[in-house]
């Protein structure tokens, strides 16, 4: 039998060096700056770099640890999750109870294995209201809560769900004290996301304590400490500044139990905590893993015992980056998002409704969104492998820069009075909107591309459809308020989308006829580039084949009933057009493909009202058109 010779590339390959990687990837550049091209700087102040080594991570003592080993970077239970993997817990806001107990019944036996209650809150359209025993009944009907645990995410207000909940209990014979629910409020999210309370601060916190004692006397299984950094995340938070609130959140709530005589073994267990799952594939899965860091060493700088070290994630997909138009996209968003938070490690989760910004969630989106996990579950099998990217050096690496840059945000936070006294004094007001004035405008400039919206927008859409779903809420008086008022709920394409349904909704001429000069070769690649640049305001372009000469643009031009005209040759050839264009079509807007540097300001003077060029700021450029072509009342 003839031996085979088995193919060993370690042998037949030398291992480069970083230093020959580092000049090979110089040559390549050409003498551009390397720091410039091949590093990026994150919105949380990271710097990423174009390849991790071993090295990168050798001095990272938490790589060393495994599944279910403090300090949890890995997760907190591995026998769990292989049996379990995480809890598929959608969103459900049904106000008619039988319906949504139906609804219940018929997904558990699709997948589903939380029972995850929207309730209804004063900046809500609509959702579940719980009122008494008997609406609890009818909601739960034959749902076993030890096989699909309960999941509400209350305000203050709602808190006597945890006494109807104990009724419940007690009625179907369900032990309380061992029922594991995330069942839970966060008075410090609750007051930014409304920005006020209906009753003093001393009454507010003592139904605080009032819930935290029912919970470790009775429910210690239950999670009533729901820290929410979702609403931080709509604001348009960084990674690094939700993980930063969540914690200084959780050390106010420590501090403020243990001065009343609560323990951190007590306390610890009763908290879970909501992150918001983005679009930064990577940075979204080392935020889950750097929270399970950051929250280990917060529990154990309080005392905390090992186990008190584990925290429960629930993963929620991100609300800022989502879209009304082309909505069919907002699936592509949310599974990579839901794979970020699997691969992250979180211990529930719930993806979002593709469609929700415009209509109610039905029977199709809510089988969509919950297919997405099962999917990844059933499907990719991510459930086989626990922390998947345990090891990756850059995901390691990523994990320890975003938990030193939260927790450095967490001590600053405390240095300042906290955060109540952070918000109160619009500290957090200023952090926020800073970061997301940033993303927007990444938006407006098309350096973050969202298809369907400030990029391949198609011209063609259902207008019908689309109603901006953020209508203004009802002024309130409240006993204590925000002096900056609420946190805003943003969207980072949301200028561009009112702009466009504005423009839409126009009985203006909104026609633009390009006057395309030269050889095909020579304008279509900036005749297709406008036309998709305008289409993003739901501008009408109309082409053409080309011409030869300005003469033949013109007359061509005069015979359509355009609103506004757009030349698009070269730069060599616009100081041959443009002025004998501008002059003979002065009557209406005039754009420019392109951005001639140093003849800007002469073809302004020509009679270039506007320039449509790859660094052009798109809302601005769009905005400024409409108001030439009268479109906007």
């Amino acid at each position: 039998m003839v031996k085979e010779d088995k193919l060993n590339l370690l042998d037949s390959f030398a291992a480069p060096s970083y230093d020959e990687w580092l000049k090979a990837v110089e040559d390549t550049l050409k003498g551009a700056d390397f720091n410039k091209v091949m590093r990026t700087k994150t919105y949380e102040g990271i710097t990423l770099q174009p390849i991790y080594r071993k090295e990168d991570i050798a001095d990272l003592n938490f790589t060393k640890s495994l599944p279910g080993s403090a300090p949890y970077v890995r997760g907190n239970n591995p026998d769990r999750f292989l049996d379990e993997a995480w809890l598929i817990a959608q969103s459900y806001n049904e106000p008619d109870l039988k319906k949504l107990n139906a609804m219940l019944l018929r997904d558990l036996q699709l997948g589903l294995s939380a029972v995850n209650l929207s309730l209804k809150h004063t900046d809500t359209k609509t959702g579940v209201s719980l009122k008494s025993i008997e609406d609890l009944r009818t909601a739960l009907d034959g749902v076993d809560l030890k096989a699909a645990p309960l999941f509400m995410q209350m305000d203050i207000k709602d808190t006597y769900l945890l006494n109807l909940l104990e009724e419940y209990c007690e009625e179907t014979n369900t032990e309380l004290r061992t029922l594991e629910a995330g069942v839970g409020f966060d008075p410090t999210s609750e007051f930014a996301r409304i920005g006020g309370l209906d009753m003093p601060l001393e009454e507010f916190w003592q139904i605080v304590l009032d819930k935290i004692k029912w919970a470790v006397e009775k429910a210690p299984l239950c999670r009533v400490l729901s820290l929410d950094g979702s609403v931080y995340e709509a604001a348009g938070a960084s990674s690094m500044q939700e993980l930063g609130f969540v914690l200084s959140t959780a050390i106010g709530l420590i501090q403020g139990a243990q001065y009343s005589g609560f323990t951190i073994d007590q306390l610890a267990p009763l908290f879970q905590v909501k992150l918001s799952l983005g679009s930064n594939f990577f940075m979204e899965i080392a935020k889950i893993r750097a929270f399970r860091l950051m929250w280990a060493e917060m529990i154990k700088a309080f005392g905390g015992s090992e186990a008190s070290q584990k925290v429960w994630i629930h993963g929620i997909t991100a609300s800022f980056n989502k879209s009304i138009y082309d909505n069919y996209v907002n699936v592509l968003r949310t599974s990579t998002e839901g794979f970020a938070g699997v691969i992250g490690g979180v211990d529930s989760m719930e993806i979002g409704y593709f469609d929700e910004l415009v209509t109610e969630p039905n029977e199709f989106s809510s089988r969509l969104a919950r297919n997405q996990q099962i999917i990844l579950k059933e499907e990719a099998h991510f459930a086989k492998v626990m922390d998947a990217a345990g090891g990756c050096y850059y995901v390691e690496h990523l994990t320890n820069e975003l938990a030193n840059k939260a927790w450095s945000l967490m001590q600053d936070l405390e240095s300042a009075g906290g955060m109540v006294r952070c918000l109160r004094a619009g500290t957090i007001h200023d952090m926020l909107s800073a970061v997301a004035s940033a993303k927007i405008d990444a938006v407006h400039k098309r350096k973050n591309v969202f298809v369907g919206v400030n990029m391949f927008a198609n011209p063609s859409e259902d207008e019908e459809q689309h109603s901006n779903a953020s209508a203004g809420e009802e002024k309130r008086t409240y006993e204590v308020s925000l002096d900056r008022g609420a946190l805003p709920k943003l969207r980072a394409v949301e200028k561009l989308e009112t702009l466009r349904t504005a423009i839409n909704s126009s009985k203006k001429n909104k026609k633009v006829y390009m006057l395309n000069i030269g050889s095909i070769a020579e304008f279509k690649p900036r005749a297709d580039f406008v036309a998709g640049f305008l289409q993003v305001g739901g501008f009408e372009v109309i082409s053409s084949n080309g011409f030869t000469t300005a003469e033949e643009a013109i007359l061509a031009a005069r015979k359509t009933n355009a609103a506004a005209y757009c030349i698009c040759a070269t730069d060599d050839n616009y100081p041959h057009l443009v002025a004998d264009i501008c002059a003979k079509l002065k009557d209406k807007p005039m754009i420019l493909a392109g951005y001639p540097l140093d003849m800007v300001e002469k073809y302004r003077e020509q009679g270039i009202n506007l320039f449509v060029h790859l660094k052009a700021d798109v809302f601005e450029t769009l905005i400024a058109l409409a108001n030439l072509m009268e479109v906007l009342a």
